[in-house]
């Protein structure tokens, strides 16, 4: 009788296993992240000069400044920064190959960003890449190596909060939003 239970239970609970994975499959895309904020403070703010920004969170589009270089990973590049990615490769038994991921990081130096009105700093603490192009990729039979760049002269869009310090201006990650991101002109005006 306490078999009969249990298999009754356990079938019930099977039963609801792939609508639990549904729910909180939907409710984690759901849930706000940088990105998300990202895009849709990038879509409501207006686009401000760099000699005129003010305190606060702003959008600004110019061209990348290198300060000092770091070099990529994957194509051994000088860049101002990179998104680099280590996936696993698996091939099923159709030839068909998935990826999942083991290991990323993000790495970025103080950089300028110029517009025709002038330049300003960004400190890159807890930047997001945002909808960047792949720039470098390398494998073999087990792993897959992929790398974005922030290079010199490209040009950018960026979200995040302007600072001060010594009557300086600068741009850092919000505090509130918990936005720094930086994505292509070019990217973001097809996304838009």
């Amino acid at each position: 009788m306490i078999s009969d239970n249990y298999d009754f239970y356990a079938s019930k609970i099977v039963s609801f296993l792939p609508l639990a994975i549904l729910i909180v499959t939907g409710v984690i895309l759901l849930l706000p992240n940088s990105r998300k904020r990202f895009l849709r403070l990038q879509a409501s703010l207006p686009t401000s000069k760099i000699r005129s920004v003010s305190k606060g969170i702003v959008e600004i589009q110019g061209k990348l400044i290198m300060n000092e270089a770091l070099l990529s990973p994957v194509g051994h590049e000088k860049c101002i920064g990179y998104h680099y990615l280590i996936e696993n490769v698996n091939k099923d038994k159709d030839g068909n190959y998935s990826y999942t991921t083991s290991h990323k990081e993000t790495k970025c130096n103080v950089f300028n960003l110029q517009d025709e009105t002038g330049k300003i700093k960004v400190e890159p603490e807890g930047i997001e890449f945002v909808l960047l192009q792949t720039t470098n990729v390398s494998s073999n039979s087990s792993k897959r190596y992929s790398e974005i760049l922030l290079k010199e002269n490209q040009e950018v869009l960026l979200v995040g909060y302007a600072d001060t310090n010594k009557g300086v201006a600068f741009i850092r990650k919000d505090d509130h939003y918990k936005v720094l991101g930086i994505t292509s002109s070019e990217g973001i005006s097809v996304w838009n």
